[in-house]
């Protein structure tokens, strides 16, 4: 069973300053979502691998990738038929509805949801990055440096933690499911989402019992008591770390100069442009993927150096 828990590895990624990695995350978050050209969404995407091949997490970055192909595989379905805009008509419905009109699939509606999925796995896999790589507890309190209220932050904290264990529950049900004579994957439809009840069941009841304890313990730690709060640990931003950080938003200031400029859009609505990059464009895209990537090497340079 694969964990999306975050494991110490003891990689130069897993050692970064967290604020570094939120720095990055951000930059790539941001980029892709300014940035409609397919083509610097890839772009995006394959500039995050050099940081999970030197973190070593590419089992653990499997299983979030694997999640996030069934949500790009429903986008790029669901997409075309909800959204008849577009010229360049596939299949048209044989009736109407009331104030849609005729249903119409377009090839304009499949490929923005084709693109929409491209930039949805360069997030993903950014976030999977920093959920891999970074302590909780060593994230929480880089957030809190940024003066954010503590408990908002705390509870964000705790619904980052539940995620991976709700899907370890899931696995775990569904396997003790399984050895009881429960078939998941076959029969009809609505045989298989009513089976689906034996797992959404157990998976509810551990999620209220497992937020129960939480509260539990947060009550018997005096939580909400006080105003001055102190930390066992202490995280420092040292000059190295401020450089990684204003390296890793580098990528962000790009990806806002490109869409100042007009350059690294893609029109979808009405008709599909041509798929091709002008001569600048050409050169910016090598150079947006080398400041994307270039935290990971310069974490494997600070090793080396034993900045450590």
């Amino acid at each position: 069973m694969t964990s999306f828990k975050y494991r110490d590895k003891g990689t130069p990624v897993h050692k970064l300053n967290p604020l570094s990695k939120i720095a990055w995350v951000l930059a790539v978050f941001i980029a892709a979502l300014i940035i409609n050209n397919p083509v610097f969404s890839l772009g995006l995407f394959l500039a995050t691998l050099p940081f999970i091949a030197l973190a070593s997490i590419w089992r653990e970055w499997s299983s979030f990738m694997k999640l996030a192909l069934v949500i790009c595989i429903a986008i790029t379905v669901i997409n075309p038929l909800v959204n008849n805009n577009g010229s360049t008509i596939l299949a048209e419905a044989p009736f109407s509805l009331p104030i849609m009109g005729t249903p119409v699939i377009t090839l304009e509606a499949i490929l923005f949801g084709v693109g929409m999925s491209i930039k949805l796995l360069a997030i993903i896999s950014a976030f999977a990055l920093l959920t891999l790589t970074a302590n909780p507890d060593d994230l929480m309190r880089s957030i809190l440096k940024l003066k954010l209220p503590y408990k908002s932050v705390l509870v964000t904290s705790l619904s980052t933690r539940f995620v991976p264990a709700l899907i370890a529950d899931v696995e775990r049900i569904t396997d003790a499911q399984r050895t009881r004579g429960i078939q998941f994957s076959k029969g009809r439809l609505y045989g298989r989402i009513r089976r689906s009840v034996s797992i959404l069941i157990p998976m509810l009841s551990n999620s209220l019992d497992r937020a129960y304890q939480v509260s539990e313990a947060m009550e018997a730690r005096g939580f909400g008591n006080g105003t001055n709060r102190t930390f066992y640990k202490k995280t420092v931003v040292t000059p190295f770390d401020a450089a990684m950080i204003a390296i890793g938003l580098t990528p962000l200031v790009l990806a806002i100069s490109l869409a100042v400029t007009g350059y690294g859009n893609y029109q979808y609505y009405p008709t599909l442009a041509r798929m091709q990059l002008s001569a600048f464009e050409w050169a910016m895209l090598p150079l947006m993927m080398m400041l994307v990537s270039a935290p990971a090497f310069v974490s494997l340079l600070k090793r080396r150096l034993d900045f450590d």
